[in-house]
């Protein structure tokens, strides 16, 4: 005798049957069991930056840059791999590559004896024998180095996962301080204001996604009709975000249906939905400041 039940999957409801048999045999993996190693080695080049950042027209950052962009270039492998990073720090303090979940030793944590001095170059290893996107980011000066850039997203893909459209998305808040130039805000010196740009506000140009502020900078995240979408989120900074998509849905974590996740600073979350649903849609934090601040793009789906 089989039971039926029900499976919620992005935008489709469809009914899945299986029997006790053939559930005995197809018991669940302990999320907490490593993979086993591949055997494979990925080495990554990873430099530290001092640079000035184009947040969006006339709004130009006084950033610390992983590989001179921010976020820092995705670093992606398979779930078993062995991961070398050799990190090169060209700016005036301090910094490291910390990361979540991972496994590595103290020595590779981007903390104590692995922070990289000006100057220096070191190598950081870790073991991605967990799956999923977790951030990476600065430890030698958190506070300061996440705050001016430099962060990034770590993949590590499962054995056997299913091909998708994916979008990596890291949500970070920006210091107006450390701006070089921003609209709307006069120059100090000369108490004139930029022509470039657009002023949005008070909070403008305070919360970025990937990098940049507002649709007219943000590149637009792209799906397709029928085509399996997958959304790799990080948010790191100081403030808790959501991250909200116009027109879909999916299942969170706890299982219930859901167009808006929340995540605190440091947090991850990987989700995915079968397009259906054509048209350009918005995307933002759902934080009314956060979305005013720069926290808000589109989507377009083709049919």
């Amino acid at each position: 005798m089989k039971n039926n039940r029900f499976v919620l999957f992005g935008a489709f409801l469809v009914m899945a049957g299986c029997s006790s048999e053939e559930g005995q045999k197809t018991a669940a993996r302990d999320p907490l069991a490593p993979y086993p190693p591949t055997g494979v080695t990925r080495e990554f080049e990873l430099t530290i930056d001092e640079t000035q950042w184009e947040v969006g027209p006339g709004a130009i950052y006084n950033a610390i840059a992983y590989n001179g962009v921010i976020p820092g270039p995705p670093i992606e492998v398979d779930a078993g791999d062995h991961v070398v990073l050799r990190v090169t720090n060209n700016a005036a303090k301090p910094h490291s590559v910390h990361t979540h979940v991972v496994k590595f030793t103290y020595t590779n944590d981007g903390t104590h004896n692995s922070v990289v001095a000006p100057g220096e170059t070191k190598t950081i290893e870790w073991d991605a024998v967990y799956a999923g996107t977790f951030p990476y980011h600065d430890h030698g000066d958190e506070a300061e180095g996440t705050k001016r850039g430099l962060f990034g997203a770590l993949i590590v893909h499962p054995p056997g996962e299913a091909k998708a459209n994916e979008h990596v998305v890291v949500l970070a808040d920006f210091d107006q301080s450390e701006y070089d130039s921003l609209p709307g805000v006069a120059d100090p010196e000369t108490g004139e204001f930029p022509d470039a740009g657009v002023y949005h506000g008070g909070h403008q140009y305070m919360h970025t996604i990937n990098g940049k502020g507002y649709e007219d900078a943000i590149p637009a995240f792209k799906g397709k009709v029928g085509e399996l979408q997958r959304f790799r989120v990080v948010s790191i900074g100081n403030e808790f975000h959501t991250w909200h998509i116009h027109g879909h849905r999916w299942l969170d974590a706890s299982g219930q249906l859901t167009d808006n996740v929340q995540l605190g600073p440091g947090m991850y979350t990987t989700f995915e939905f079968m397009e259906d649903n054509p048209g350009t849609w918005l995307v933002h934090c759902h934080v009314g400041e956060h979305m005013e601040g720069g926290m808000i793009a589109d989507y377009v789906v083709t049919p």
